[in-house]
């Protein structure tokens, strides 16, 4: 498995209002095409280039059958086999393999009971709403720093930063969890009325919670919430209610991760593998949500990338207001730069295409 050449690029913060990517960045694309940087003056603005970004980004990814970002999957669901001939018996008793490959992250592995689904991964708290009229705030701290904290309040609106407690305690419970991960309540919008994404930073207004946090809602109405800090280390977070009538659970480590003891896995193929105990043979028995994506972007995806996105402002540059000011062509006209562009964008997500094959047994 290669993990990183020199010519790869670097690590990006990706905040594509200010044009930043994760394969490629406005200064890059402004580079390219030979004219100043853009800005929220230009045309197109700096945050509509980075809007373009982000379309083309996810073109490549669709077209690449890949992706080198990061990228969360929720609630895949897994049959569970069992290997009755014994043949693996000192490693593994059965395994599972993810729909993806690159795992950065498993964030919830959880197997049924019987009865219920049981967490074997990561550190987990969870919040059960008895009377969703007075829910109170919940309070969640990541790690031992302080700052690091948000209060989440129920209220009886849209409000971004809040949960809405007036229709029920699934409601309630549905929109806590989109709220910690700051999703579009697409469930609960046409009766909330919602219009955006559910956003809330700490009480220092720097980070954004689902950074920290990752909630899912159960069938009886109980929120699960995981620690996204590695491993155990999500012991160290904090849970409160000011209201007796939300019943809080604080956060303990799930996970016995190792070779030798419950489950370990091989992030690069998606393989999970269960040493001695493993779910019951159902369909269904296993669900996963995790992170996945290649660690590295290859300089020829930053290419594809910062190319694809000239191509797309060149073909929108009709009156050339952008790309030539004074109206007058120098050096390769817009076409010829649009067809060698984009010829080399086909080329290279030829190239990087990952193909997958399925045997019949049979």
């Amino acid at each position: 498995m290669k993990i990183v050449t020199a010519s790869d690029a670097p690590l990006q913060i990706v905040n594509y209002t200010s044009g930043v990517g994760s394969y490629t960045t406005a200064v890059k694309v402004a580079a390219l095409l030979g004219i100043s940087d853009f800005t929220a003056d230009t045309s197109p603005t700096l945050a509509e280039v980075g809007d373009l970004i982000r379309r083309c980004e996810d073109y490549i990814d669709e077209m690449a059958n890949d992706s080198w970002r990061d990228n969360l999957v929720e609630n895949e669901f897994h049959d569970f086999f069992y290997d009755a001939s014994g043949f693996y018996r000192d490693e593994y008793v059965g395994k599972i393999r993810l729909h993806n490959e690159y795992i950065r992250k498993i964030i919830r592995l959880a197997v049924w009971d019987g009865d219920r689904y049981r967490d074997l991964a990561s550190a987990v708290a969870t919040v059960k709403f008895n009377d969703f009229t007075d829910a109170g705030i919940i309070t969640l701290t990541a790690g031992n720093e302080s700052a690091r904290t948000w209060e989440l309040t129920g209220g009886t609106g849209s409000f971004e930063n809040e949960y809405n407690i007036i229709w029920g305690k699934r409601t309630a419970a549905q929109e806590l969890c989109y709220l910690i991960n700051e999703q579009a309540p697409t469930v609960t919008a046409e009766f909330t009325g919602a219009t955006q994404s559910k956003a809330l930073k700490d009480i220092t207004n720097n980070y954004n919670i689902s950074k920290f946090f990752y909630a899912n809602l159960e069938d009886d109405d109980t929120v699960t919430i995981v620690s996204l800090l590695p491993g155990s280390d999500g012991t160290n977070c904090t849970i409160s209610s000011s209201s007796s009538s939300t019943i809080v659970t604080p956060f303990t480590d799930k996970e016995e991760y190792s070779r030798t003891q419950d489950w370990w896995d091989m992030k690069p193929s998606g393989d999970i593998f269960f040493r001695s105990e493993y779910p019951l043979r159902l369909k269904h028995s296993v669900k996963a949500t995790y992170k996945y994506g290649n660690i590295t972007v290859p300089a020829v995806i930053e290419d594809a990338a910062t190319k694809l996105v000239c191509c797309e402002l060149i073909a929108s540059d009709d009156s050339y207001t952008l790309l030539d000011a004074g109206g007058s062509q120098s050096g390769i006209d817009l076409k010829s730069k649009y067809d060698s562009y984009k010829a080399d964008v086909d080329k290279i997500l030829k190239l990087k295409k990952r193909v997958m094959y399925y045997l019949d047994g049979m």
